[in-house]
Parts: structure tokens; C-alpha cells; sequence
């Protein structure tokens, strides 16, 4: 890879020559691009103006602004590379055809990087004013976005988020000034928020999901694929145990542990050779958890899917098959997929060490690795800096196992206070559905959406937790985590039912200080030479009086009672 342009695919970019600046043939600034080879240019597709075909062939001029010297050149969209963005804002990619070839050296070499919380990075775009190109720093902060295909990039000062002319930019690595994303849009408040509390930042589109879209840019892109070839599923056999895929999804959909300082967040797994069904579900999974495999065949693959058996797209960072592998061998695929760097010692293990970067990893056959504990010895390594492991062994008694058993166990202080914790959870929950409950009795029913009250079987619930027979073990972890994002929704509902009726009964007393002027100026009218409108403010006295109240009905008593005294001549 990487051969037509001049460098390997995994060299640095030099000193961003591949930063390309996209102009209308009138000059107006349009955006930017990234230099890919010698004649190809990354760009998002909403840069260029689209002229009704399926494949736009508007002309746009691109000018190598990192070279000196450089003449514009014009471009195109490539045959076969345009990918608006779709309804759900999916997308949005294209390729641009130079019209002649430009220095193979200025170009960049993209990078598979999954995008770590806090990694910094920067972006050169140009905005108005600045037709030369601007540089704003930043730091990625997770997927967001549709379908978790962006990436959300905070900016170090509230000045650097991006704005018109930085789409299609390039996303530069900071520490190894690799390429690995392309800005694609930003995030702003609206003005209604106060200015100190208002939130800004920029999205990107990670490499490989830029892959995803546009196969054809594989031949530029360097760094390690994240699941190994022999896990791909090609994604044609649908679910046959849909519980297991449930549980797969349900852990990788899982929010991280990292917060809760010395519980392990990983789960061993029990899948024999021969067990298809449980093999198909763990590669059907770890293939549609990836940002580049989840293309193609997976939207058919994800749309007969069963229920809450899809995990979240870039929800894995990797997946390795471990089979005769050693820990070294292991260890040096996780600091590769991650381009981890050390000073001195450059071991695998060393950059590790000097990296601490948690990761969501998928380990199989690890009762199959060179050496099984010294391997699971390595995962307690990684689990020891935040990463997420599922830890999959062909022999449910094979030493390596319950190695793995002994070093993964929590501590029980430590899961004793996570009990506890969910424990006054729980009771702001049932609290929660009591006010809410109370609420919704002062209203009509008609006004009330059907509500479960579910607190009482999280009560339950917890009560099984505490008597667990795997209480101590680390198979307790997955089923706190479950449990907890129960505990999360109930609470949420029930706060959105609280606040749902407490929108309504507001309406009453703003209701009855609009209907009370009224009356006193019909008082004033003589309300007896009025007969008409007796029954009018009566229906609308009674209204805001009867419990439970029917808002809406009340709402149009009183509109109806205000229009007739407006519309009463002096």
C-alpha cells in the first residue's frame, strides 16, 4: 500500500504539502481536500455543487496550498466516487479526478486510528478572510453523530471549531502526523443558551469509515485493520443464536467501567469449535462493530436483523484471533492497530506501558495462544489500563481460563459499593415514579401516555444481584452493567413522565390569571345585560377547578371566554 504516491502508507505526511484548497472556477472558496497519489483528491461531497446528475460533473479548481509554487489544477468527481450525504447524514465522501498529475511526494497517507478519547489533533481550513489556510488544535472525544459515524473533536480554545471553508479538511494525528479523519461539520448552541454555557465543537469522519464508503481509497490507507481476517463474516447467514448475539451486542453496546477504579471490565466466554451457531454470532458481530466491515452487505445484514442483536458501528477496536500466538506477538498488533510510540526501548510491551490507552479488544482462542497464562497475564495488563476485554477460550476447563478467573475477580468492597450504589438509584427511581404517579393522578387520563411503573422489580432485581452465587466473581460485572443501565432508563422515564406532567399542570394557574381579568372586566360590563357569556366563564371556572384537570379542554374554555369579551362592542 501507499506505493503510487511516492511514500509508504505508514509514513508521517510531510509537513502537510497533501493540504488541498477547493475553488469555484469563479475562485470563491468551496473548501478543502486532502492529496491522495498523484491525481486524486479527498473531499466531502456537500463541498462540491451538485448540478442535478447522479454524478455531479460540476469543474472546480484545487490549489496545493502547502507547496510553493504549485499551479491550480482542475478536477472532477471520479467515476464511482460520490457518496452524498444520506437522509440520516450518513456519508458524504467523494473523490476528485485531477486533470493532471501532481508530485506523488506532497501526498498523504491516511491511517486506520480508532478514535481515542483525548488524542490531540489539528485541522488547517479556510475560512473567510483567510484564504491561505488556518490551523485549529483540538482533541477527539468519541463517536457521535449518525449512526456513530463521526467523531466528535473538542477544540483547545472556543475559537478552534471549524466553520465554512474547513469541510474536507484533513484530521492530522498530532503525535505521529498521521492523517486519520476528514472535518465534516460542526456543533454550536443556539443563542437562546448563555454564551459562558454554550457548547461548540467539530465532527470528523474517521479513515475508515471514509473506507467504508469508498473502497477505492484502501490503496492509500496504512495502519492495522481492526478485526483479523479469519473473524470477518461475510454476513450471509443471519442470527441462528439469537441470545448469544443479543449478549455480544448488549457488551459492546456497554459504555466503558473506566470510572469505576478497580473492577475489570472483562467477560470470558466459553465457544467450542464446533459450536456454529455461537462462532457465526461472535464473527457476524465483531464484523458489524467495525467501522470499515460495516458497509456493503451489512445494511441488508442489519436490516433483518433480530431485535438488539446489531452492535453499535466502531463500537470494537479490535479483534484478533490469538491461535499460536505469543503475548509479544499479541502485543505488538494492539500497539500497532493503535501507533503507539515509545522513547528508547520500543518493545511492544514498552509502548504499551508508555501508552495507556483503553481499548474495547475481542480476544479468541486464547486457550489456543503460544502460551495461554502468559497471554492472559498480558490482558490483565490492558484491563489494568481501562480496556475492555471479551476473552474467548474453546475449553471451558483449560488452565488459562481460570487463571483468568482468579486475576479478573473484583474485589469485594469494591462490588459491595457498586451494589450499594445502585441501591440509592434504585430508591431516587421509585421516588421519581411517585412524584411522577402523583402528577399524572391530577390530570385526565386522556392526557396521561401509558406509563409502567418499574421500579419495584429493579427492587427485586437488586435483591437477586445481592444473593448471586457469582456475587465475587468477574461474571458479576456484565450483570451490574446490565442492571445499572436498567436503574438509568426507569430513572429516565420516570423523570420524562414527571416533567411531562408537570408542562401540563402549570398550564393551570397561567390559565386561571389569563381567565380572572376577563371576568372582572365582564363584572365591570354588567355581566347581567350579558347573559350569553355566563355559561362561558362558568364552563371555564369549572374546567380549571375539576381535578383531574383536562388541560386542553381548559385551554379551549378559556380562549372561547376571552374571544367573547373582546368581542364585545362599548
Amino acid at each position: 500500500m501507499g506505493a503510487e504516491n511516492g511514500n509508504t502508507a505508514n509514513a508521517p505526511a510531510r509537513d502537510g504539502t497533501w493540504r488541498v484548497r477547493i475553488r469555484s472556477t469563479t475562485g470563491d472558496v468551496l473548501g478543502a481536500g486532502i492529496l491522495l497519489g498523484s491525481e486524486t483528491v479527498l473531499t466531502c461531497a456537500h463541498v462540491i455543487p451538485e448540478d442535478g446528475r447522479p454524478l455531479p460533473a460540476t469543474e472546480v479548481r484545487v490549489d496545493l496550498v502547502g507547496v510553493p509554487d504549485a499551479e491550480p489544477v482542475s478536477a472532477r468527481v471520479a467515476p464511482g466516487c460520490w457518496v452524498p450525504q444520506r437522509a440520516d447524514s450518513c456519508g458524504d465522501v467523494a473523490l476528485l479526478r485531477l486533470s493532471r498529475p501532481q508530485p506523488a511526494e506532497h501526498a498523504a497517507p491516511l491511517f486506520r486510528l480508532p478514535p481515542v478519547s483525548r488524542r490531540p489533533v489539528r485541522m488547517c481550513g479556510f475560512p473567510d478572510g483567510n484564504d491561505d489556510g488556518m490551523w485549529f488544535l483540538g482533541s477527539l472525544a468519541g463517536a457521535a453523530g449518525p449512526r456513530a459515524e463521526w467523531v466528535q473533536v473538542n477544540p483547545e480554545t472556543p475559537g478552534d471549531v471549524v466553520r465554512y471553508g474547513f469541510s474536507g479538511a484533513g484530521v492530522e494525528d498530532e503525535q505521529t502526523h498521521h492523517v486519520i479523519g476528514m472535518v465534516v461539520s460542526r456543533y454550536d448552541d443556539s443563542d437562546s443558551v448563555p454564551s459562558a454555557e454554550r457548547r461548540r465543537f467539530s465532527y470528523m469522519i474517521p479513515v475508515e469509515t471514509i473506507v467504508r464508503h469508498l473502497p477505492q481509497v484502501a490503496r492509500w490507507v496504512g495502519g492495522e485493520a481492526g478485526v483479523d481476517p479469519r473473524l470477518v463474516s461475510p454476513l450471509t447467514d443471519g442470527v441462528q443464536d439469537i441470545g448469544f448475539a443479543q449478549r455480544l451486542a448488549l457488551w459492546l453496546r456497554r459504555e466503558s467501567l473506566a470510572g469505576r477504579e478497580g473492577i475489570a471490565d472483562v467477560e470470558t466466554v466459553v465457544i467450542e469449535d464446533d459450536d456454529s451457531d455461537r462462532n457465526g454470532a461472535l464473527s457476524r458481530a465483531v464484523t458489524l462493530a467495525d467501522r470499515e466491515l460495516s458497509g456493503g452487505g451489512a445494511e441488508e445484514a442489519v436490516s433483518t436483523a433480530p431485535r438488539d442483536t446489531v452492535p453499535p458501528i466502531g463500537s470494537l477496536d479490535l479483534a484478533i484471533d490469538v491461535t499460536g500466538r505469543t503475548d509479544t506477538d499479541v502485543a505488538k498488533r494492539v500497539a500497532d492497530r493503535m501507533d503507539l510510540k515509545s522513547l528508547g526501548d520500543t518493545s511492544p510491551l514498552s509502548r504499551i506501558r508508555a501508552n495507556a490507552v483503553p481499548l474495547t479488544i475481542v480476544a479468541v482462542s486464547v486457550d489456543r495462544a503460544h502460551d495461554p497464562e502468559a497471554l492472559v497475564r498480558f490482558m490483565k495488563l490492558l484491563a489494568d489500563q481501562g480496556s475492555r476485554l471479551m476473552l474467548v477460550f474453546r475449553d471451558g476447563q483449560a488452565p488459562g481460563l481460570h487463571l483468568a478467573e482468579r486475576l479478573f475477580r473484583p474485589d469485594r468492597a469494591r462490588i459491595d459499593a457498586w451494589l450499594d450504589e445502585l441501591a440509592g438509584q434504585v430508591t431516587r427511581a421509585e421516588g421519581r415514579e411517585r412524584e411522577a404517579a402523583e402528577r399524572r393522578a391530577l390530570l385526565s387520563p386522556a392526557l396521561n401516555p401509558p406509563y409502567t411503573r418499574n421500579a419495584s422489580a429493579l427492587r427485586i432485581n437488586l435483591l437477586r444481584l445481592r444473593d448471586d452465587p457469582g456475587l465475587h466473581t468477574h461474571h458479576i460485572i456484565a450483570k451490574l452493567a446490565v442492571f445499572e443501565h436498567s436503574v438509568a432508563t426507569v430513572l429516565r422515564h420516570a423523570e420524562a413522565a414527571l416533567c411531562a406532567a408537570d408542562e401540563q399542570l402549570k398550564r393551570i394557574p397561567e390559565l386561571r390569571n389569563l381567565l380572572a381579568p376577563y371576568a372582572v372586566r365582564l363584572g365591570a360590563m354588567g355581566a347581567a345585560e350579558l347573559p350569553e357569556l355566563i355559561p362561558l366563564q362558568r364552563a371555564a371556572f369549572d374546567l380549571l377547578r375539576s381535578v383531574p384537570y383536562d388541560v386542553p379542554a381548559a385551554q379551549e374554555a378559556v380562549d372561547r371566554f376571552v374571544r367573547a369579551v373582546n368581542e364585545i362592542r362599548p
